[in-house]
């Protein structure tokens, strides 16, 4: 059995992984991640019977290639985040513009320079706290030629997500300020119908000795 030196030993680990077949059933909402539907049967004891039973997957799109309806394969052991666990391989069937009019969607070997230059950036991040680990990381991947990016690049892309999480942030807080003023604006609609209807209901007497309370009172703040 052969022994993976320390020099040659892979920065990112490749694991083992299945691959399926599903239609894209919610794609656009999401930003390079779409909802991918597998026809799956579930057995039923009771009517000794298999029904259907569809399985749904976060899938990740890094090039945002999928439109809804599309039939796709799509590969497990690729986790980009706490609930996508899978990333799509090929376009099997397009749904409306064809594949030549969007993004080309990324091949394995593409995939994984991706994902370790994103390692390498991590590392970079890590490192310049003093993380041993990352610090061997990034001796292993000079030996292997591979380029490191410096600090500042490596935390341009942390900066981007800070950016675009404040935006949604300050966004949401709009939303609620927003929605905030409609109800309010609404209570205060309401109050003044009620404040119509009753003085709709009441007779003329009363409305003539609401406004003479309404006089006396004013006379007397005056006085």
């Amino acid at each position: 059995m052969a022994v993976i030196s320390k020099a040659k030993e892979p920065i990112v680990r490749k694991l083992i992984s299945s691959s399926k077949v599903g239609v894209v059933v919610s794609a656009g909402k999401m930003d390079r991640a779409v909802k991918v539907r597998l026809a799956s049967q579930e057995w039923n004891k009771k009517f000794k019977k298999h029904f259907p039973s569809p399985i749904t997957h976060l899938v990740s799109d890094p090039q945002n290639s999928l439109v809804e309806g599309d039939i796709v394969r799509i590969a497990s052991g690729w986790r980009t985040s706490k609930n996508i666990r899978h990333v799509v391989t090929a376009i099997v069937a397009p749904f409306g513009a064809p594949v030549e009019d969007r993004p080309p969607v990324l091949s394995e070997e593409q995939r994984m320079q991706l994902r370790i230059q994103e390692r390498i950036s991590k590392d970079v991040r890590a490192a310049s706290r003093g993380r041993q680990v990352s610090l061997q990381r990034l001796a292993r991947a000079r030996r292997q030629g591979l380029e490191i990016p410096d600090l500042e690049t490596a935390m341009a892309s942390v900066r981007i997500a800070e950016e675009l999480e404040e935006n949604t942030k300050e966004g949401v807080k709009g939303k609620a300020a927003k929605a905030a003023a409609r109800e309010a604006h609404k209570g205060q609609m309401a109050q003044l119908e009620t404040n119509r209807k009753r003085m709709a209901a009441k007779t003329t007497a009363e409305r003539d000795a609401e406004i003479e309370l309404q006089r006396v009172r004013q006379q007397k703040v005056e006085s």
